[in-house]
């Protein structure tokens, strides 16, 4: 029986999100769920999982998921505004010349 992961609701929130964006690019596509399943080395059921936003699916899986739709491209970059604004927030207000 599989334990029942423990997420914070914005988290599933967000996987529900990517299910049911998952599920509206298949269906733009008129590709059924077994069609999909197969081209990612995955199940029926495994796609079903993943458009509801099962957090119990692995990564990879959504992973060959994407790539067999054609998504997968981008997929990886993180924006990350407060990472880059901390990191603006570290420049010097002014550069100086190295004497030498």
């Amino acid at each position: 029986m599989a334990v029942p992961i423990k997420m914070p609701r914005a988290a599933r929130k967000e996987l529900e999100t990517l299910g049911e964006n998952i599920r509206v690019a298949r269906l733009r596509r008129k590709l059924t769920a077994e069609i999909v399943a197969q081209r990612a080395g995955t199940t029926r059921q495994t796609i079903a999982k993943i458009e509801s936003g099962n957090p119990a699916v692995k990564i990879g899986t959504y992973v060959a998921v994407l790539q067999a739709l054609g998504l997968l491209k981008g997929w990886g970059d993180i924006d990350d505004p407060v990472g880059e604004q901390m990191a603006l927030d570290e420049l010097p207000q002014r550069a100086r010349l190295k004497n030498g």
